[in-house]
């Protein structure tokens, strides 16, 4: 790891594992290169078990300014694949920095665990925000790709099923999808399995046809994107209740309205939206009689 330091258009590259624990100021913060680096060593080898040495020695470098620079969006740090990751100093405090310092490094593995070149933005932003959340770091993004991976990033974690395993474990489920649809099947597994709701069970009763069940999935998974835990909840247990005989194609078609008549009025009440599409295949409720003399 390398502190390149910029004053007065001149500049100073810093081995700061081998620096002195002095501490230097830029902007608002403070911080101790050694200490930095150290902190950034531990969380990285013990989050990628498997990092190359060279990536730490080579590929990671923050940067000191005169003065915080700013960016259109306050930019706290770059990834390429072709020269590694930056990270500014002057916008976090030292342990917001070791967070930044994390998701750029996520960026890396990504790339060499594999996946990189064909996930889409989402899923990118969302392995970078998987390891700055476990060096405890929580933001909140209004743009895209960042603010749909935020969000559900922060729905898995809110799950039990998914949230009590190691780091390295809910790496590799992330890791292991390419794109935002995919996230939310993730999502939409470890909600069942949590709150045990029934999908599995339902799947295996509706079709053996491995097909048709991931058919079944993809749809859920892209009806279901950008909802609330709440409402993939709903959807799940309105799914899971409908009558046996409804075939596959029926069940296709409720979902498909529900993304419709969601897109096409997006002020209406989500959840009366939900139930109205699922009614027709609701079993009727039995009524109890009382006989009287």
């Amino acid at each position: 790891m390398y502190l390149l330091l910029r004053s007065g258009g001149q500049q100073l590259m810093i081995d700061m594992e081998r620096a002195d624990d002095r501490s230097f100021v830029v902007g608002q913060y403070t911080y101790r290169m050694r200490r930095l680096a150290g902190k950034v060593r531990r969380l990285a080898t013990k989050m990628w078990p498997d990092l190359p040495a060279e990536v730490l020695a080579e590929r990671l470098t923050f940067e000191a300014l005169e003065t915080a620079r700013d960016t259109a969006w306050g930019d706290s740090g770059s990834f390429s694949p072709r020269s590694g990751s930056i990270v500014l100093l002057g916008r976090w405090d030292e342990d917001g920095s070791v967070a930044i310092a994390l998701h750029e490094l996520a960026h890396e593995m990504h790339l060499r665990h594999g996946g990189y070149d064909e996930s889409d933005g989402v899923i990118r932003e969302a392995l970078a925000m998987l390891a700055e959340r476990e060096a405890g770091l929580r933001r909140t993004f209004e743009r895209e790709p960042y603010h749909s991976a935020a969000q559900l990033i922060e729905q898995l974690e809110e799950l039990p099923a998914f949230s009590r395993m190691s780091f390295p474990k809910r790496w590799a489920e992330v890791v292991s999808v390419t794109s935002a649809v995919g996230l939310a099947d993730l999502i939409n597994y470890y909600l069942d399995r949590s709150e045990r709701l029934g999908l599995a069970r339902w799947l295996d009763r509706v079709t053996k046809n491995v097909e048709v069940r991931d058919q079944l999935l993809l749809r859920l998974a892209t009806t279901s994107l950008r909802y609330s835990l709440e409402f993939r909840r709903l959807l799940i247990k309105k799914l899971v209740r409908c009558k046996p005989e409804t075939p596959v194609e029926h069940l296709i078609y409720v979902l498909d309205s529900i993304a419709t008549l969601d897109r096409r009025y997006p002020n209406d009440d989500l959840e009366r939206i939900i139930n109205f599409c699922f009614a027709p295949y609701m079993p009727q409720r039995r009524r109890l009689f009382a006989f009287g003399s």
